[in-house]
């Protein structure tokens, strides 16, 4: 979805320092598979590497690992006794982040869970509750990837929602990405919840994309 880089996002870049080798491995992967333009960038990957680390976090989940660049992120953020479950359906990306996340993989820091997210997620209700929880993935089914992150993400601990805005889709604005009405109502219904929840202290950050970033309390 990120087809277009604006100025303030250049200009941030320029006050950060370059990205690392591997997270350049990450995103020469996503450009050879077509989809360079969805990766996450820079300026959205160490805000929420921030807000991960700030937060404290010691174990965390991500739904939807593409090539692994997110992913080694947040493990930037964890302690070296923290723990990453990332989850991924399609077996050409899980080849490609698995080369990326290789070296936290065999040092037990990182797992990727194969298969539908959906299907696998009630199977890591036991390792929780978490103290990250960060959405990615399919967005017609953010709302329940949102409902189960409330039941098991831990007291202070935080949810991170990417693509909240759906390139304008969630206003109203017609976009060259189509979304269907399933997606728009999910992701509508999702964001009206976060703040409607209680317990739940819940922000945007209005990126490009728009991050939905909620606190339990």
């Amino acid at each position: 979805m990120r087809k277009l880089t604006p100025k303030s996002y250049e200009y941030i870049e320029t006050l950060m320092p370059a990205e690392s080798p591997l997270k350049e491995k990450a995103r020469g992967y996503a450009k050879a598979l077509g989809l360079d333009a969805i990766s996450v960038s820079a300026v959205e990957a160490s805000m929420i590497r921030f807000l991960i680390q700030s937060n404290g976090c010691k174990n965390a989940v991500e739904i939807g690992t593409l090539t692994g660049l997110s992913a080694v992120y947040i493990l930037e953020a964890l302690p070296e006794s923290g723990k990453l479950w990332t989850l991924e359906k399609s077996t050409e990306h899980i080849e490609k982040a698995s080369d990326v996340l290789s070296a936290e993989i065999k040092k037990g820091r990182c797992e990727i869970v194969a298969g539908d997210a959906l299907e696998n997620l009630p199977k890591l209700n036991s390792s929780g509750p978490f103290d990250a929880i960060f959405i990615d993935g399919n967005k017609a089914a953010y709302l329940k990837y949102f409902d189960w992150a409330l039941e098991n993400i831990s007291k202070g601990g935080i949810i991170l929602v990417d693509n909240i805005f759906l390139v304008g889709a969630v206003w109203g604005d017609q976009t060259l990405q189509r979304f269907n009405d399933k997606q728009i109502n999910n992701v509508q219904t999702m964001n009206k919840k976060a703040f409607s929840t209680e317990g739940l202290q819940s922000t945007i950050i209005p990126t490009l994309e728009g991050l939905l970033v909620c606190k339990m309390t």
